[in-house]
C-alpha cells in the first residue's frame, strides 16, 4: 500500500534516451496502479456512486505490499535482518504521513466538532483518540479503530502484517504461506457472504475478519514474489492495459454478479493476478512519468484524502455543484496536497529518521568492535 516499488538496476527503459528518469529502477506499473487504487478508494469515500467497489483497492494494495516486502526484505531476511530493525525500517517509512493524516483530521474534526456540523464524538474523545491514534494504535473508546480517520484502519493491519511477515512468514516454506492463505480465505469468505460486501475491517468487531483479510492478501503477494521473476519487463502497451484494468476493477458496478461474489472475485483472485500481471510489464515511455507520479504520492494521498472530504462535500451536497467537477476538483486538491506532503513533510522526516538509524547503527558498531577487538 505504501512501499515505493524499488527494484534492482535494469538499465534505461526501453528507448529512453539521456539522464536516468526518476523512476528508474522501479516497478513503474505497480506504481501506478497504486496511485490508480489510491485515487479510487478516495472516490469512494467521496462519492460511493463513482466508485461503487473502491474499498476492494485496500486487497490489492496488500498483495502489492506482500509481493514489495518479499522482494526487498526476504534476501535481508535471509542475510541476518532481525526483527526490530525491519520493523524500525517500517516505521520510518509509514509513520510521517500517517501523522500528518492524523493531525489534519483532527483538526477537521474539531473544527466540525466546533461549529457544530458533528456531535458524534465529544471533544474528550476527540483528544484522547487522537492521541492514542497518533500512536498508530486504534482507540478503545470508539467503535470505529480511528474515528477521525477512518481509512487509516488498514495502515494499522499493514504493521501487523509486516510483524507477522518478519517473525513467521519469511521462515515459511512456500507451502506454508499457501496454508496461511487458505486458512485466511475459508476465514474470510464466510464473513463476506454474511456481510453483503468486502467493506469489511474499520471496526472493532471485525477485527479477525480484517486480520484474515490482510494475510490472504499479503500471503498471495509473497507467493508471487517467490515466483520466477522475468530478467526484462518489456515497456508495451500491456503495462498501459494494466493500468485500466486496476481502474476498471475499482470503478466497475456489474450487474450480472452479487456486490458479495464481485468483491471475493476481486480480493482472491483479480487483486494478485493483478499484481502479478503488474510485476512483468512497463507502461510505455508516454505514460510512464504519469504513472510514476501517482504512484510515489499515493501513500500521502491515502493518508489525507480523508481530511479533504468534509470541506468539498459541501459544494456537492449544500451548494449542490455539479457532482463530476467536484468529483475532479476534490482528487486536484487531493493530488496536490499529497505531493506537497511528499515534497515537504515526507521525504525530510524520513531523510532524518534513516540519517538517525544510521548514526545508531554506527556508534552500535563502533561499540561492538570495542568490545571484541580482533586478536
Amino acid at each position: 500500500m505504501n512501499t515505493p516499488v524499488h527494484v534492482a538496476a535494469q538499465g534505461r527503459p526501453q528507448g529512453w534516451q539521456g539522464p536516468r528518469p526518476p523512476w528508474h529502477g522501479r516497478y513503474v506499473t505497480l506504481d501506478g496502479m497504486r496511485g490508480i487504487a489510491a485515487l479510487a478508494v478516495a472516490l469512494f469515500h467521496f462519492n460511493i456512486s463513482q466508485a461503487p467497489h473502491g474499498y476492494v483497492a485496500v486487497d490489492f494494495f496488500f498483495a502489492l505490499s506482500g509481493f514489495v516486502l518479499a522482494t526487498s526484505y526476504l534476501p535481508r531476511w535471509q542475510a541476518g535482518m532481525g526483527t526490530g530493525e525491519f520493523m524500525l525500517k517500517r516505521l520510518v517509512r509509514l509513520y510521517p504521513l500517517f501523522l500528518v493524516g492524523v493531525a489534519l483530521t483532527t483538526v477537521v474534526g474539531l473544527a466540525r466538532l466546533h461549529s457544530g456540523g458533528d456531535t458524534a464524538l465529544s471533544l474528550k474523545t476527540i483528544l484522547i483518540s487522537t492521541g492514542i491514534n497518533a500512536l498508530m494504535l486504534p482507540s478503545p473508546l470508539t467503535n470505529t479503530l480511528f474515528p477521525l480517520n477512518v481509512p487509516a484502519w488498514s495502515l494499522f493491519y499493514e504493521l501487523v502484517a509486516n510483524l507477522a511477515m518478519i517473525v513467521l512468514l519469511f521462515r515459511l516454506p512456500r507451502l506454508g504461506v499457501a496454508v496461511v492463505c487458505a486458512l485466511s480465505a475459508a476465514w474470510f469468505v464466510p464473513a463476506v457472504l454474511e456481510n453483503g460486501s468486502g467493506n469489511i475491517g474499520a471496526v472493532w468487531h471485525e477485527w479477525p475478519i480484517a486480520l484474515a483479510r490482510t494475510l490472504y492478501s499479503f500471503g498471495a503477494g509473497m507467493l508471487i514474489a517467490r515466483l520466477p521473476q522475468p530478467e526484462h519487463r518489456p515497456a508495451t502497451w500491456a503495462g498501459v492495459a494494466c493500468l485500466v484494468a486496476i481502474a476498471a476493477m475499482l470503478m466497475a458496478d456489474p450487474q450480472f454478479i452479487s456486490t458479495t461474489q464481485y468483491d471475493l472475485a476481486c480480493a482472491l483472485v483479480l487483486s494478485p493476478l493483478l499484481v502479478w500481471c503488474g510485476s512483468r510489464v512497463e507502461p510505455s515511455r508516454r505514460f510512464a512519468r504519469s504513472a510514476w507520479f501517482v504512484g510515489e504520492v499515493s501513500f500521502a494521498l491515502y493518508a489525507v484524502h480523508w481530511a479533504v472530504i468534509e470541506p468539498m462535500r459541501y459544494f456537492k451536497d449544500d451548494l449542490h455543484y455539479d457532482a463530476v467537477l467536484m468529483a475532479f476538483v476534490f482528487l486536484g486538491a487531493c493530488l496536490a496536497i499529497a505531493w506537497l506532503c511528499v515534497r515537504w513533510i515526507d521525504v525530510p522526516a524520513r531523510t532524518l529518521l534513516t540519517g538517525l538509524l544510521r548514526r545508531r547503527e554506527k556508534a552500535r558498531q563502533m561499540r561492538h568492535a570495542a568490545a571484541h577487538p580482533l586478536p
